[in-house]
């Protein structure tokens, strides 16, 4: 063993071990991962591999060598150094582990616990690596204790009773226990608890596997492909082959396993002795190691006594060798049965299963069925090798079963009734084979007497007679002789007379059977406890003949039968298969039928509750494929006799077959047995009264008496229905067969109830839907045959409901309503209906008009047994009626429009309205809400009963809220779960109301409690399924109203803070059990997340969890679910770990992304931002460096943690930025995706995920990009980003995954197909978070229950409206991927452009993706607001793009190509400028404008190549146009709408839309190329009559202007001015009277008022003047440049209509100072760019006219304007920079962002310091040099 025992799957290298880089896979997590019933943890690799290892099998094959002792030396002493020596562990202590502890460690246990040093070194590192665990598990302190009795609202003497398992006495101070935890003595004792658990569990894990490789699946859940392979593999190891049936494996080998087990049994027993005989440690020796050394021990006994019974079990065609019977029945000698167990208390739950092995198992070794068989002579056995013909085998048995018998042993009792048929047989065999000896010599004697007396010796054969006993002689012939009882049979004749006293042995076999079968006490796995029940039923069968048909054995088969199930078992998925199935093997085993059942069936309805007893066992199969499955139901549809007492009065009869003796009799009259009596009963012809008729024959069944057996056929089933419903009215009938009493009429409804749910479920696993439903119907059908027309057997069940909740409550009377409930319940598929109008007036429920019977019926303080079946049935009930009410939403309103030719017998919810359901619902919760107080309170038969309670109650609080606000608009009344709104708001406000009592609290918060002392036993596993079950319910509830009162904003302070104050439980419940840990950090995320939203500064989880439990929480979760990796649980620690990040737990937060507490970096001297290497965020790099190989879920939650602790926590950056792994690993990812719609053709979900997690990384680098850029470290990053944007540059923009045709399509059809409803109704909310895949849109499960009634859902190929649903769900889960992909690409190619503007390529792309967001929106996509909002912001981002390329030297046909798919997209908008298209159509033309001027700028400069030339002029032809069609429909027609949306009041344009269409204009005239197409320009202008528009315009400005402000004014000159640029269109301004216009218009009365300034101090005058220097002078200077002289005069004529704004053009421009010239209203001498450019221009216009008037002085008036003043003014300031510079006033932001930048080389020459300044100083320098001229 010492090469093997180094295996490094068994144990790994000690160093990553020991860093927390590997998980040794303990026996713990082996055995939780094979009870797991979800079947989910068998199913990961590393069980797979650990268990198919050779290394690991060995233990099993070789039972006892896993911790075998070392003995006087260890052969693992040199292994365990190499493992601990300095080359494979750094020797230095260090903050995780010190090598020299571990070693001293691994010594001491070995020593301890004798076992070899790896063994012990093994165990050690489990235990330093459960250190969280076993912290989180341990002592509770006194602030949490605290805490939870303030969260209780309960006092110290309170606690204890409503928390039970809280040790108050034993808390101590969180301080302390801290301490103690690291103490040498106390870290010991937890490595010692550890070794114990370990043996346990891999007793436990040895048990499973034996129950997987001989019933060919685990107890917890079926077969998969992980467990297959594992058995497979351990056949292999035992040498067996998995195509053998296990029954037909070879005896031999099992009896050899069998063997070691029972050696290994032995020494287990043996160990069981007082620790101090081993132990050397005193810290060792007290009285709780005692009791845990003890039950360690005798649960490895009870585990090995299970495996030998399974495989005795399955060798039961050969008798076992008398070794092995011997060293079995040596040892329960030696232990008297281990009947010396009882005496300690500690072990007593481990008696039960001690005893029911031992009797198992001595039946099974003395196999009764061959035995007998034997003995009868129908079979041979090897009396060599079977225990029959070993003399001593049988005498140790015989001696042992009297010594036990003699002692009164009870487990021994069975054992040794079984021993009474083995002597018997033995006994008459011999006797048998006596009298053949004695027969034969006799016969040889006359035969010798016959043939003479001469006889020659030596002559023929030797007589024979004499060695006929030697030939005969058996083994147990010795036996007989040796105990004298060759011809005394006394002794089994006192055995069995001492087990029959009293009834001893069958009260053992009851008490046995009760914890043998699948309910929550029993104690095995469902096939072995049945397999231990067969057994049993063979002691039955075997004694039979001895004791006959008695109510004792009857009594003891029964509970052998049920195995303590019952109705409610029937529902749960059973993993027994048939051939271990206890009633299928009884309804195909004749004996039992003939002994029991059909002597039963003999004496029936005279003896009743036997035979209507057995039924109902024998029902409770579902095994619908099973022979003779149907048996008992054919019998009670079809009886052939009937057994009772002849009435006195009746006499007509006589005695028939009188020569026979028979005590036959023939009736001579009909005999009715039910007479009416009443003359007030009319009897209806459909009425059966069973009359026997006349000519029936019979037979007395006794001698004396009337009691008779008669040949009348009929229907049981009918006769029971019937004799319920006289139950009723017995005065109205004279009742040959009697009334019923309390207990059969229990008995009989509960038939029926099992009857109608066992047929239903049988019908229902071999087909569906109304199929199902008619094996149950016909049941009620023959139940109701006999009854009067207007009854039914539902109505009669009913009415006896209504009669026994009126009467006084007794056992018997809780029985029938039991028994009544489950018939409802069995009825209610397939007549819901019937039984929701019932229940709606039944009086178990309360009502506003009436009190609840229930509430009377178990109103006591301590619960009885009948009181707690009752309320469980109550409670099971509810949870169906409130599935009930959800599942049937659609199905009642389909039924209520359904056609008047439906038949009405179809109408299963006929009469049940929504107001029905709401009533009873509602009443259901009220009912569930004072159940829940009081569980509390009461006091039950054991605590399971408390925990099964709790555990079916609490969903149907979850159920109610789940499924009213899961789905649907829940703001509606008409909503599908409108129904349980009623219900569902009467839970929440019992919770979350301010006034809501700490009673609710209570049993929520023991949950946690009893959870967190989670019982450390690896037997009764249902018991402990029922717990789990228990704390996961508590947990779903608890996050469900914390959910719930965050969706609807609703104040949940109470509760939320007394789930604060119970966290501590809630984060040691993770620790206590794996499974809970989903469902424990779901209530954690919850209360987070609800407290972030708050006001103010949230509760502080790390708070209430204290620094202990906190960091040992924090520890437990980073190990993320390893070994096991399930993706789904380390997905939940993630979304975790983000909600604390999120959501302004910052202590916590501070805790996962540096891995220290603020107690650590309170002691330590490093950063407090410093991520240490075990910290979260560094487990999540190192994770995501090879996120290729992570699952998707996985990779997805870390890449949120990432993004959130950026994005929240900027810090971080810098940590992420040191892990270069981290960023390659990301790079490479997105680099190596194929393209989006490649993935989606085969797998929808995996490019979903593709693209979500696609998006995630873009948002990563976006944010490492935006942080490196503020510290000019960006370039290197982006450089490399750049090259790997494939994947971006192919799928980031276009969402092409929307199926528009899919959606449309399925919402048509399911509205054809369901009227009653729409699609929408089954989209989800928000109340539960969702994630990507075939639940994420609509709610498929919900819907799935709810639309299951029509096979069109499923339909016929699993190709209905399910699978649309599915696709549906994937497509929109790709939707909203690829919008993530879109947003995060857009944030990186932001801020790649920021970091790399003049990079040609990204400038490029760039470009490319803007294109493409303008291509995706001409695709069709559906009109939903998401995809609105889509389209926006692929605009926005186009615009964001173009405007940071337009100033970087974009490529001419880059930018061409880009404006042609614009202007696509722009021409597609019908009507731009309405209310719906107006917020899209601005963006779309700014960024119309920016691209064009990009083309502008790219077409107009200077330096090109021979190539870009080319481009350009290939590119100028489709440039005009686009640009002419630009100018028509968006310029001309935009224009003239806008004017026209102007002068209409509730127009919704604005100025700025005026703005952008001028600003178009512009740079559309701009264009190289654009003055040759003028004449096409005018055409354009006028078929819109643009000018003339833009003139009214004008004229109407002081009208429309707001608050004084004519700004229309200058926008409409603004739009002529642009216009004028062009000499055509200058020209036809002219024409069309401009000029004119100009003057006319009644804004030139506000132009002309003194205060017109750029300093105005309204608004108005500002506006006038801007008009004036912005229009009105540029665009006459526009028309005198085009027309010349021809329109000088009336350009004169305009200057001179506005003499003051001529003359005060100069003014405005003197020198400061200057006293000659200056003014009070010009006395600020501040200086604009736009009062400069007006000067310019006036300067040029007065040169012009000058000019022309010196030519024409007769036409041409004078303009006034102080030409030699204003070349002074210049003159100074051209001379005085600094002072220009000091009053240079910025106009606008446009103007104030010139003035804060810098000026070109050439102007800075110059002395310029601003660009604002530059363009100030060229036109001054413009203005003097004309004026110069005309100085001249």
């Amino acid at each position: 063993m010492a090469p093997t025992l180094a295996d490094k799957v068994y144990l790994p290298d000690l160093e990553p071990c020991l860093k927390g880089d590997t998980v040794v896979l303990s026996w713990r997590l082996v055995a939780a991962a094979l009870a797991d019933t979800t079947g989910h943890r068998q199913s990961s690799q590393a069980i797979v591999d650990f268990l198919t290892n050779p290394t690991v099998q060995a233990f099993f094959t070789k039972p006892g060598t896993v911790f075998e002792s070392t003995g006087s030396s260890d052969p693992h002493k040199q292994a365990f150094e190499t493992r601990t020596s300095a080359v494979q562990v750094t020797p230095t202590p260090n903050d995780k582990y010190d090598i020299k502890t571990i070693k001293a460690d691994a010594l001491w246990l070995s020593k301890n616990a004798r076992i070899n040093s790896l063994a012990a070194l093994r165990i050690v590192v489990v235990e330093f690596q459960s250190r969280a665990r076993s912290q989180l598990t341990g002592p509770i302190s006194t602030q949490d204790v605290a805490n939870l009795q303030e969260a209780a609202g309960a006092t110290h003497a309170q606690t204890s009773n409503i928390l039970p398992g809280l040790n108050l006495a034993a808390t101590r101070d969180a301080i302390e226990l801290q301490a103690d935890f690291e103490k040498e003595e106390v870290r010991r004792l937890r490595i010692f608890h550890t070794y114990l658990a370990e043996r346990r569990y891999f007793a436990m894990t040895t048990d499973y596997l034996f129950t997987l490789m001989l019933h060919e699946q685990l107890p917890s859940c079926p077969a998969n492909a992980a467990t297959t392979k594992i058995r497979a593999s351990f056949l292999e190891a035992y040498g067996l082959t998995s195509q053998t049936p296990s029954a037909e494996a070879p005896a031999k080998t099992y009896h050899a396993l069998v063997a070691q087990y029972f050696t290994l049994t032995t020494d287990s027993v043996k160990s069981c002795e007082d620790i101090v005989s081993v132990v050397e440690d005193p810290v060792l020796q007290d009285d709780d190691m005692q009791n845990e050394w003890m039950k360690t021990f005798l649960t490895e006994a009870i585990h090995a006594m299970t495996v030998a019974f399974q495989l005795l079990d399955l060798s039961g065609q050969v008798l076992v060798p008398a070794d092995l019977l011997k060293q079995w029945f040596q040892f329960v000698g030696d232990t008297a049965f281990l009947d010396s167990i009882n005496r300690y208390e500690a072990l007593g739950p481990l008696i039960p299963p001690v005893q029911c092995l031992v009797c198992v198992i001595s039946l099974t070794l003395l196999n009764l069925p061959r035995t007998l068989r034997y003995f009868h002579g129908d079979v041979e056995i090897d009396n060599s090798t079977e225990y029959v013909g070993s003399s001593d085998a049988l005498l140790l048995v015989h001696d042992v079963l009297f010594s036990a018998a003699d002692r009164n042993i009870a487990s021994a009792w069975p054992v040794a009734f079984a021993w009474v048929p083995v002597l018997h047989g033995m006994w008459s065999s011999y006797q048998q084979r006596a009298e053949q000896r004695d027969a034969i010599q006799n016969q040889k004697a006359i035969e010798t007497y016959d043939s003479g007396t001469q006889m020659i010796p030596g002559a023929g054969r030797r007589n024979s007679a004499g060695s006929i006993t030697t030939i005969d002689k058996t083994g147990y012939d010795d036996f007989l002789a040796n105990t004298s009882m060759e011809r005394d049979i006394q002794p089994a004749q006192m055995i069995a007379a001492a087990a029959l006293s009293d009834g001893l042995v069958y009260d053992m076999l009851t008490e046995m059977a009760r914890c043998l079968g699948s309910s929550d006490g029993a104690i095995f796995a469902p096939s072995v406890g049945s397999r231990m029940r067969l057994a049993l039923i063979g002691l039955l069968k075997a004694t039979y003949p001895f004791v006959g048909y008695k109510e004792d054995p009857i009594l003891a088969l029964l509970a052998l039968l049920s195995g303590g199930d019952g109705y409610w078992q029937l529902a749960k998925p059973t993993h027994v298969l048939p051939r271990d199935d206890v009633v299928s093997r009884t309804l195909n085993d004749s004996a039992t039928l003939d002994g029991f059942l059909f002597e039963a069936f003999n004496r029936f309805p005279y003896e009743f509750t036997p035979y209507v007893s057995l039924c109902r066992v024998l029902a409770l199969s579902t095994h619908g494929s099973e022979p003779n499955h149907d048996f008992i139901l054919k019998l009670l549809q079809k009886t052939p006799s009937l057994t009772f007492e002849l009435p006195t009065h009746f006499n007509d009869y006589e005695l028939a077959h009188e020569e026979e003796n028979s005590n036959s009799l023939r009736l001579l009259e009909d005999f009715p047995l039910f007479e009416v009596i009443s003359n007030r009963k009319r009897i209806s012809t459909d009425e059966e009264l069973f009359v026997i008729p006349q000519g029936t024959l019979g037979r007395f069944v006794v001698d004396s008496g009337r009691v008779v057996q008669l040949e009348y056929e009929h229907s049981a089933l009918a006769l029971l229905g019937k004799r319920l419903e006289t139950s009723l009215n017995s005065n109205n009938y004279r009742l040959e067969l009697g009334g019923l009493n309390d207990d059969e009429l229990a008995d009989t409804i509960s038939l029926l109830a099992i009857l109608v749910r066992a047929e239903t479920l049988k019908a229902s696993k071999l087909s569906s839907g109304t199929d199902a439903s008619e094996a149950g119907l016909a049941i009620i059908a023959e139940a109701s045959r006999a009854l009067p027309r207007t009854k039914d057997i539902i109505s009669v069940v009913c009415d006896i409901l209504d009669v026994y909740l009126e009467n006084d409550s007794d056992n018997s009377m809780l029985a029938v309503v039991t028994a009544s409930l489950q018939f409802l319940d069995a009825v209610l598929a397939l007549c819901p209906g019937r039984v929701w109008s019932y229940i709606g007036r039944c009086a178990i429920l309360s009502t506003d008009s009436r009190g609840g019977r229930l509430s009377r019926l178990v109103g006591t303080l301590e619960l009885s047994q009948q009181q707690f079946d009752i309320l469980a049935t109550a409670v099971h009930f509810f949870a169906d009626l409130v599935d009930s009410a959800m599942s049937s939403s659609v199905q009642r309103k389909t039924i209520a429009k359904s056609t008047s030719r439906q038949k009405a017998s179809e109408n299963l919810w006929l009469g049940v309205s929504d107001k029905l359901v709401s009533m009873v619902t509602l009443s259901i919760s009220q009912a569930s809400i004072d159940i829940l107080e009081s569980s509390s309170t009461w006091r039950f038969p054991s605590e399971l009963q408390r925990t099964v309670l709790i555990r079916d109650l609490v969903p149907i609080m979850n159920k109610f809220i789940l499924y009213t606000y899961t789905m649907d608009d829940i703001s509606s009344k008409k909503k599908l779960a409108a129904p349980l709104e009623a219900a569902a708001k009467y839970i929440i406000d019992s919770f979350l109301a301010p006034a809501a009592g700490s009673l609710r609290i209570q049993p929520l918060l023991s949950t946690l409690v009893v959870a967190v002392h989670w019982p450390p036993t690896t037997v009764y596993a249902n018991s402990l399924k029922a717990l789990s079950d228990r704390t996961s319910a508590v947990l779903q509830l608890a996050t469900m109203l914390v959910r719930v009162a965050n969706f609807f904003d609703q104040s949940s302070t109470t509760i939320e803070l007394q789930l604060f104050k119970a966290s501590p439980f809630v984060a040691r419940v993770c620790a206590a059990n794996e499974g809970f840990r989903g469902e424990a950090i779901s209530l954690l995320e919850a209360l987070v997340v609800s407290a972030g939203k708050a006001p103010g500064e949230p509760p502080s989880l790390l708070g209430y969890l204290g620094p202990q439990t906190s960091r040992a929480f924090l520890q437990l979760l980073s190990t993320l679910d390893r070994p096991f990796d399930q993706a789904e649980e380390v997905s939940i620690v993630w979304r975790f770990f983000s909600t604390i990040v999120r959501n302004r737990q910052q202590w916590m937060a501070n805790c996962l992304l540096t891995g220290k507490t603020p107690r650590d970096v309170r002691k330590g001297h490093d950063k407090a931002s410093q991520a240490s290497p075990d910290s979260v965020l560094t487990s999540a790099l190192d994770r995501l460096s090879s996120i290729s190989t992570l699952p998707a879920s996985e990779a997805l939650s870390i890449l949120d943690f990432i993004t959130s602790a950026q994005n929240y926590w900027p810090w971080t950056i810098f940590n992420l930025q040191k892990n270069t792994n981290f960023l390659s690993g990301l790079r490479k990812y997105v680099k190596e995706l194929k393209a989006s719609s490649i993935t989606v053709k085969t797998n929808t979900l995996q490019a979903c995920e593709e693209a979500r997690i696609a998006a995630y990384i873009a948002e990563t680098f976006a944010m490492q990009l935006f942080h490196l850029r503020q510290t000019g470290q960006a370039d290197s990053l982006a450089k490399d980003l750049a090259q790997d944007l494939d994947y971006f540059l192919r799928d980031g923009v276009v969402v092409s995954g929307y199926n528009s045709s899919l959606h449309a399509n399925f919402a048509k059809n399911f509205s054809n197909q369901w009227p009653s409803c729409k699609l929408d109704n089954f989209k989800r909310t928000l109340l539960e978070p969702r994630s990507l895949g075939n639940e994420y849109y609509y709610a498929l499960s919900l819907a799935d229950q709810m639309l299951q009634f029509d096979s069109g859902w499923t339909g016929i190929k699993n190709n209905g409206f399910k699978s649309e649903m599915q696709k549906a769900n994937a497509n929109l889960s790709l939707v909203d991927a690829q919008i993530a992909l879109f947003h995060a690409w857009e944030f990186l190619l932001l801020e790649l452009s920021n970091c790399l503007p003049k990079n040609d390529t990204l400038k490029k792309q760039s470009l490319q993706v803007a294109e493409q967001c303008l291509e995706a929106n001409q695709a069709m996509q559906g009109h939903e607001q998401i995809f609105e909002r889509l389209t926006e912001s692929r605009v926005n981002l186009a615009l964001m793009l173009v405007q940071r390329v337009v100033d970087n030297t974009p490529s001419a046909g880059d930018v061409a190509q880009l404006l042609n798919a614009l202007w696509a997209t722009v021409s597609t908008v019908e009507e731009p400028y309405s209310a719906d298209s107006l917020p899209l159509y601005r963006t779309l033309l700014k960024l119309l404008y920016v691209t064009l001027r990009a083309q502008v700028k790219a077409s107009s400069l200077d330096a090109r190549t021979a190539s870009q030339k080319r481009v350009i002029n290939d590119s100028s032809a489709s440039v005009s146009q686009t640009v002419l069609g630009i100018l028509d429909r968006v310029v001309a027609r935009g224009f003239r709408t806008l004017v026209s949306l102007i002068h209409d009041a509730e127009g919704s344009v604005f100025p700025d839309d005026l703005a952008i269409i001028n600003a178009i204009l512009q740079t559309c005239l701009s264009i190289p190329g654009i003055n040759q197409s003028q004449t096409q320009i005018v055409n354009i202008m006028a078929a819109h009559d643009a000018v003339h528009v833009a003139v009214s315009l004008y004229s109407w400005a002081d009208k429309l202007a707001e608050k004084g402000d004519p700004i229309y004014g200058e926008l409409s000159l603004l739009f002529l001015l642009e216009l004028s640029a062009l000499p055509l269109v200058a020209e036809q301004l002219a024409c069309d009277g401009l000029l004119n216009h100009l003057t006319s218009a009644s804004l030139v009365k506000h132009l002309n008022q003194a205060n017109v300034s750029p300093f105005a101090e309204a608004v108005g005058p500002q506006r006038c003047y801007a008009i004036w220097a912005k229009a009105i002078v540029p665009l006459l200077l526009n028309i005198l440049t085009a027309l010349g002289q021809t329109i000088a005069p009336e350009v004169a004529y305009v200057l001179n209509q506005f003499p003051g704004l001529v003359a005060a053009s100069v003014e405005r421009f003197e020198a400061p100072g200057a006293s000659r010239t200056q003014t009070a209203r010009s006395k600020s001498a501040y200086v604009t760019l736009l009062s400069v450019g007006e000067i310019h221009d006036l300067a040029l216009l007065t040169r012009v006219l000058g000019a022309f008037r010196a030519q024409n002085v007769r036409d041409i008036p004078a303009v006034e304007w102080d030409a030699a003043g204003a070349l002074e003014n210049v003159e100074f300031w051209l001379g005085s920079r600094k002072i220009l510079r000091e009053r240079l006033v910025p106009l606008g932001q446009r103007e104030a962002e010139w003035k804060a930048s810098r000026p070109g080389p050439a102007a800075a020459a110059r002395g310029c310091e601003s660009r604002l300044e530059e363009k100030v100083v060229d036109m001054l320098e413009g203005v003097k040099v004309v004026l110069a001229e005309d100085t001249e």
